[in-house]
C-alpha cells in the first residue's frame, strides 16, 4: 500500500526530509505501524520519532496511533506548536 508522509516544523529538520511517498510493508495497517516502519530504519528517524509529543493527522484530520491507513492517504507528522 503506498501513502504520502508530510513532515512539518522541528520533525521535519529532524529527519531531513518534507515529504515522501511510502509503499508500506504488508504488515503495516495503522499509524502506529507506519511509525514502528519508519522508527526502524534507525538513526535520526528513530530518535525524532520516539520523542513525545507527536501529533498526527491522516487526510488532514487529527488521528490517534489506532487511525487505520488506506491506499494513498496523507499522513502528516508534527510537533505540537504553542505560542505566546
Amino acid at each position: 500500500m503506498k501513502i504520502r508522509i508530510l513532515y512539518f516544523g522541528e520533525l521535519r529538520e529532524q529527519v531531513g526530509v518534507h515529504e515522501e511517498s511510502v509503499d508500506l510493508a504488508g504488515t503495516t495497517r495503522t499509524v502506529s505501524d507506519l511509525i514502528t516502519e519508519l522508527t526502524a530504519r534507525g538513526s535520526v528517524w528513530a530518535s525524532a520519532l520516539q520523542t513525545d509529543p507527536l501529533r498526527i493527522a491522516v487526510n488532514q484530520e487529527m488521528a490517534s496511533l489506532e487511525a487505520v491507513l488506506s491506499p494513498n492517504c496523507e499522513v502528516a507528522l508534527f510537533r505540537p506548536v504553542t505560542g505566546g
